[in-house]
């Protein structure tokens, strides 16, 4: 229904305007058009009150459903607030499309530090969250770790010794397939 206007008249009480009950039955249609829209009053779930779209159902969804091809949009310029939160989690969708917080998947904007479970990325480092804690690289099928990095011709200290030197530098540690080994390294030349 368009909204219904009131004819008021020309001037005051010239007698060419609406008849009291004509122009009170216009401002019952009015209204109950507004209260159905808005979905204020008795038996509706949604309610407007100052800035807030309220479910007036305990537990009740208020559901943004654009018509067609269309997007809900947020317009903000910097933020979006969330007050029920995990500090610093990263939002993810899950199996039923509902975006979620998860304190194992953090992002700290003071560090530049990225958290998922017991692993932080931060920069071009990879690390554990845990001390003593192993770091495991584990590759489906017949995947093989591929280090893809600067190389070099020969072995050896600082003078570009071509044999390898009598006693390695150090010694790596690491696990293959849960059996630890230890793999010799030496300086750059």
């Amino acid at each position: 229904m368009a909204i219904q206007n009131i004819n008021i008249g020309s001037a005051a009480n010239d007698g060419t305007g609406d008849p009291l009950r004509t122009a009170f039955d216009k401002i019952n249609d009015n209204f109950v058009e507004l209260y159905g829209v808005t979905g204020a009053g008795s038996g509706n779930n949604i309610a407007i009150s100052g800035n807030s779209i309220i479910s007036e159902n305990s537990n009740g969804d208020v559901i943004l459903d654009p018509n067609g091809t269309g997007k809900v949009v947020v317009a903000t310029s910097a933020e979006l607030r969330f007050t029920d939160h995990t500090d610093k989690a990263i939002l993810f969708v899950d199996t039923d499309g509902d975006v979620k917080f998860d304190s194992k998947l953090t992002y700290d904007p003071n560090t530049n530090t990225a958290t998922i479970e017991d692993l932080q990325i931060k920069s071009a480092t990879i690390s554990t969250f845990n001390s003593n804690q192993d770091l495991t690289i584990d590759l489906a099928g017949t995947g093989v770790v591929n280090f893809d990095t600067g190389t070099q011709a020969s072995v050896g200290s600082a003078g570009g010794a071509s044999a390898v030197p009598a006693s390695p530098t150090g010694y790596l540690k690491i696990k293959v397939s849960g059996t630890s080994y230890v793999i010799p390294y030496f300086a750059a030349s």
